[in-house]
């Protein structure tokens, strides 16, 4: 600090000498003078940082501001000075009974929210505003819809409803890894029309009141309505049929590409979770051998998953969401053994329903011999994974021949066509 202090003090007074020369010195001079002031900022800095600000606790984030980080220097007598220490901080847990003031105060503001431009839940004309995050943020949600004709998953309204329809909503919140489901119903009603549909409506009923008579030769359309003249003109074009046509196309179009890319995705799916199924047995088994029971080290690895979900470390991994699932269904009431037999069906792939029937042979009977299972279940997983690798690597140098050939084809033809022409000079 001392240092700091002298030269900026050194700085300023050369500073001062140079103003009394000429004119051609002051952006020396002003240069002297900005380094002077970094060295007297430099000697404040490191006197604030040298006065006493120890601390003997670290405030946590409110709930919903998830985990901080924070960089401390540590001074132990004889052993550390200024050592620097990275500390992860998790936010404020909520004890049960706040959890449930949380959801309740959720409930209130949803309600509130999700009317978006609407008046009422009873009279919804418009489209819902589905938030994803309540309670600043402590308490995160998801939707669900009874209907999703009416509705579309994010709330918007697909069609104007002819009739009133009731639409059931189920919003699940989660706060610090509690479940709670909110359901209520919403009533799309007709919304209101335009002068011009009006219009055009009163005019429909004229002319179906003409059409009632079914003697006349022609149908009398009304050329005048409210002082208004009206003029009627038939709709007719050439290109009709052809733009039936095209839209026939586009929409088998359309069909065939969703088709195709639905199978893409389940074909994904499955590769991924057979991917996933050796790291899981592995986890399970590990977890078992800890000391854990089948539905502790289950919960462990997927909320494990959620928080790494969450926090963006990792990618959507489909297996873990159906962990998540059946841990879901077992905290709504859902019978254990049920929801692990549900999480095997769900998986559609004989591994893990194997793994489902282990798992429930396991709650039924005990865990003895469990871990032995799982670990020879593990052996046969990776062997998977290998071949399943081979077969990747396979597939990969079959699609590679193609473009080989073609850069073959090209090579060849540089050295040949030159060489030919060369032969004909």
């Amino acid at each position: 600090m001392y240092w700091y202090f002298a030269g900026a003090v050194f700085c300023l007074i050369g500073a001062a000498a140079l103003s009394l020369k000429s004119a051609a010195h002051r952006k020396i001079r002003r240069s002297i003078t900005i380094l002077g002031i970094g060295f007297l900022l430099a000697a404040l800095s490191e006197g604030l940082n040298g006065a006493d600000n120890s601390m003997d606790k670290v405030a946590r984030n409110k709930p919903g501001e998830g985990s901080r980080e924070i960089e401390l220097l540590v001074d132990a007598e004889e052993e550390l000075e200024n050592y620097p220490m990275r500390l992860e901080i998790e936010e404020k847990k909520l004890t049960r009974k706040q959890r449930k003031e949380y959801f309740k105060q959720a409930k209130q503001e949803l309600s509130r929210l999700i009317l978006g431009e609407n008046t009422s839940l009873e009279q919804v004309t418009k489209s819902l505003y589905l938030p994803q995050y309540l309670q600043e943020g402590a308490v995160e949600v998801s939707y669900s819809f009874s209907d999703y004709e009416v509705f579309a998953a994010d709330g918007n309204l697909q069609q104007q409803v002819k009739k009133p329809v009731l639409v059931e909503v189920t919003a699940e919140l989660v706060c610090q890894e509690e479940v709670c489901l909110y359901q209520f119903f919403v009533r799309a009603v007709p919304g209101e029309k335009s002068s011009q549909e009006q219009f055009a409506e009163k005019l429909a009923a004229i002319v179906s009141d003409e059409n009632e008579k079914e003697n006349a030769d022609y149908v009398n359309l009304p050329e005048e309505r409210q002082g208004k003249k009206i003029v009627w003109k038939e709709n007719s074009g050439s290109s009709g049929m052809a733009m039936v046509f095209l839209s026939a196309v586009f929409a088998v179009g359309l069909h065939l590409r969703e088709k195709e890319n639905q199978k893409r995705r389940q074909e994904e799916r499955r590769r991924q979770m057979l991917y996933d199924y050796a790291g899981i047995v592995s986890k399970l088994s590990l977890l078992l051998g800890a000391g854990m029971n089948i539905s502790l080290a289950w919960e462990k690895i997927a909320v494990t998953y959620r928080r790494k979900r969450e926090s963006k470390e990792t990618e959507l991994r489909y297996a873990y969401e159906e962990m998540l699932a059946a841990l879901y269904e077992i905290q709504e009431g859902v019978g254990e053994l049920r929801a692990y037999e549900n999480f095997g069906v769900r998986c559609q792939l004989g591994v893990y329903r194997k793994l489902s029937a282990l798992i429930i042979q396991n709650v039924r009977r005990g865990a003895k011999g469990m871990q032995k299972l799982l670990e020879q279940e593990e052996w046969e997983a990776y062997e998977q994974r290998k071949a399943q690798a081979r077969q990747a690597g396979e597939e990969a140098g079959t699609k590679l021949l193609l473009p080989m050939g073609m850069m073959l084809v090209i090579v060849l033809a540089i050295l040949v066509i030159p060489a030919g022409m060369a032969l004909n000079l």
